[in-house]
This record gives structure tokens, sequence and C-alpha cells, in this order.
């Protein structure tokens, strides 16, 4: 009787995928939201291991193993995030590109699709960087954000301006920053208010913000026209 080969003497017994597994991507993600909500509900540094890979589905292990260590999680949280804000703000510029008509509404509809994807992202932000106490956590969250979705936003503005569409006595660096606000303090005050004042994140309220914005900024920084005078 011949011998067993050792792949069949030696079963891959089940337990964590390997990197290129096609399930290590999930499992990766299924920690990620695990980690992110739990940070949301009672701040990154508040939350165990233990707890974030049973809310996840998971051991322990699969955290050291995907992430190497705690701060590889928390790093990987915040990348994901900008990766499909970036991803869509990328999207969303290059569809207006050569269109040559008003780009205004697109530039808001970056901002409230990109934040709506990721609702958490505010958030995480207010609770985990702007409340942290390391530098290296302020730097890093400037990297990622100023290199990236921000950059882009400068540019088009500057585009917007020579295309005489926005006012050119306007700075794009401030005006990006109030851009970012009117679409970012709203889902910060969702959960604190929302119920208040009748306002929820339902699949109507992106339009809605969007809309507001809008017209907010119609006679703000649009440039003047020969027919508004």
């Amino acid at each position: 009787m011949p011998r067993p080969s050792s792949a069949s003497a030696s079963p891959r017994r089940p337990g964590r995928p390997r990197q290129d597994d096609p399930r290590a991507a999930e499992v990766k993600q299924q920690l990620l939201d695990a980690a992110t909500e739990l940070a949301i509900e009672q701040g990154f540094d508040a939350c165990g291991l233990r707890e974030i890979a049973a809310r996840a589905g998971v051991s322990t292990g699969m955290i050291a193993y995907y992430f190497g260590d705690r701060s590889g999680l928390y790093e990987a949280m915040f990348q994901r995030g900008f990766e499909r804000v970036t991803a869509q703000v990328q999207n969303l510029l290059a569809e207006g590109e050569g269109s040559g008509g008003d780009r205004l509404d697109e530039l808001l509809r970056i901002q409230v699709a990109a934040l709506t994807a990721d609702p958490w992202l505010p958030q995480l932000i207010i609770r985990e960087v702007l409340a942290a106490p390391h530098p290296q956590v302020h730097d890093g969250f400037a990297d990622r954000f100023g290199a990236g979705p921000l950059t882009l936003m400068i540019r088009w503005l500057e585009e917007e301006q020579e295309r005489g569409v926005l006012r050119a006595d306007l700075d794009p660096q401030l005006m990006v920053m109030t851009l970012v606000s009117l679409s970012t303090f709203p889902l910060l005050m969702l959960p604190i208010l929302g119920e208040r004042i009748g306002v929820q994140l339902d699949a109507a309220f992106p339009d809605r913000l969007i809309e507001h914005n809008r017209k907010l900024l119609a006679h703000g920084i649009r440039a003047r026209s020969e027919k508004s005078g």
C-alpha cells in the first residue's frame, strides 16, 4: 500500500487564513469594522483586544497575525477610511473634468458622499485625533488628509477660480476648510441632536444636506454673473 503524501497525511487545520487566502480580506474587514464601532462607542484606548476580537467573531491571535499589534490595527482603521474618501474624491473629480459646466454642486456632492459612506470617520477623528495627546497622531492625520482629499479639493477650487466660476478674491485653502466643515459638522451633530430636531441619517439625508449647502453657498462663493448683477 503506498504511503500517503504529506499533503494528505497532514491537511491544513482550520484556523487563521493565510495572508493570500481570499478569506483573509473578510477577516481583516471584520476586525476593522469591530474596532471602529468600539472606538466610536468608547474610544480606542478603552477597547480591549479581546473585546475587539469578540465583536468581530474571531480570536485575538488574528489581530497580531494581520496587523502586528494594537497600533497596527489603529493605523489600518484610519488608512481604510482615508483610502475610501480619497478614492471617492478622485472618482468624482474625474467625472467633472472637461465637463465645462458649473462644478460647485459636484464639490458639495463629493463632501457629502465621502462622509456619508463612512459616517463614523468624523466622530473617530474628533475622539482619536483632535483629542489625542500624541503629536505623531496629529502628524499622521495631517499627512493623510492634507496629501489626499484636501489637496485634490484645493486644486479643484483653484481651477474653478481660473475658469471664473468661483470668486477669485476668496482664499482656496480657507474655502476648502469651510466646505469640509459644512459637510462634516452635521454628521457630528446628528447622533446628539438629530432626534430632537427631526433629522436622521437616512437615504434622503445626503441629498438634503447637499441641496442645503448648495443654496447656502450660491451667493457666497460663486462668481457674479451678468444675470445676477
